[in-house]
């Protein structure tokens, strides 16, 4: 992928005279890059996708979105504007899209951020509420039939694959887990528009307090159960922390009592799909996808996830006390 000068991204968005070059620091769904200037410090992402509709159109959606989550005083970092904009915070160097944020100087993540993120959760969930719609279609890959599942473990013995010896345990549950997620697609009743990643790595501590980056994954989804995945994600298992930010997002307006003891089934519909989608791979029905490591790597999680299938229905239904006891 093109790689611009430093003189270029500062003369894209007006930054000033650069102080040194872009230094590239991570590299995921986009490139990243820290860029110093006369005016200040920036941090440069470069999208790896092509500037085709589909992705403009995606990118578009979000900006809307984190537009109207800047109105809303939610915790976020500040986007520069570029001279000849694409759209909206985004311009075109060369082929390759390209946006700029000024620099949050941050500290180790190193605090409980429970009441923030619950309070956030409920702040972005009220921005954009889509109604009862039931869950978007991102949900669906999840749910297998008994025949799909059946007919993979069947495959797995045949070729006597290493994790082939865990499947007749962990079926039964695998079935429990799926019919649980069926039951839900059709009635979730409080799907909304949200920032759609919320993850420890997305969390930058600064010094003025906790703000939640990158806004390009905006999407629909429950609003209940993705505070739930959420909580049970920063909560770490421990039931008082995940207590503490549900409770702190009902105290900011957000609902979960529909939900009920289905709260946490976001975390089974992930452990699910990621399960599915390494498996097809396993088979060879699928190619791999650069997240998911080489061919060892892939039999590994199979086999753990394989192992922790029974625990999905043992996910907590509810925690004592709290938001969970209302």
């Amino acid at each position: 992928m093109y790689t611009p000068s430093p003189e270029e991204v500062a003369n894209a968005f007006d930054l000033g005279e650069p102080v040194g070059g872009l230094v590239h620091f991570r590299r995921g769904g986009a490139d990243v890059w820290r860029l110093d200037t006369a005016t200040g410090s920036y941090f440069v992402k470069g999208y790896l996708t092509t500037p085709d509709g589909q992705s403009t159109d995606q990118l578009a959606h979000a900006m809307a979105f984190e537009r109207d989550a800047r109105a809303a005083h939610i915790d976020m970092p500040e986007p520069v504007v570029p001279i000849d904009p694409l759209l909206d915070w985004v311009t075109r160097i060369e082929e390759r899209l390209f946006r700029v944020y000024r620099w949050i100087e941050h500290r180790t993540y190193d605090g409980d951020v429970s009441a923030w993120l619950g309070r956030t959760m409920a702040q972005v969930h009220q921005l954009q509420p889509a109604g009862p719609i039931g869950l978007p279609e991102w949900w669906r890959p999840a749910v297998q039939s008994p025949e799909t599942w059946e007919g993979w473990f069947a495959k797995a013995r045949e070729r006597d694959v290493a994790w082939a010896g865990l499947c007749a345990d962990s079926l039964p549950h695998i079935l429990a887990a799926t019919e649980r997620l069926s039951e839900l697609l059709d009635v979730a009743p409080d799907i909304v528009t949200t920032h759609g990643d919320f993850k420890t790595h997305n969390i930058v501590m600064s010094d003025s307090g906790p703000v939640l980056v990158d806004w390009d994954s905006v999407r629909t989804d429950s609003a209940a159960l993705e505070a739930g995945r959420v909580a049970y994600i920063f909560g770490a298992g421990d039931p008082e922390q995940i207590n503490r930010i549900l409770t702190a997002y009902v105290e900011a307006g957000g609902e979960l009592g529909w939900a009920g003891p289905d709260l946490f089934l976001s975390v089974t519909r992930n452990h699910l799909q990621i399960l599915a989608e390494q498996i097809r791979v396993s088979l060879g029905e699928a190619t791999a996808a650069d997240w998911m490591g080489d061919p060892a790597t892939i039999e590994a999680t199979i086999a753990d996830l394989l192992l922790r299938a029974a625990g999905l229905s043992q996910l907590p239904r509810r925690c004592g006390g709290g938001a969970l006891g209302r």
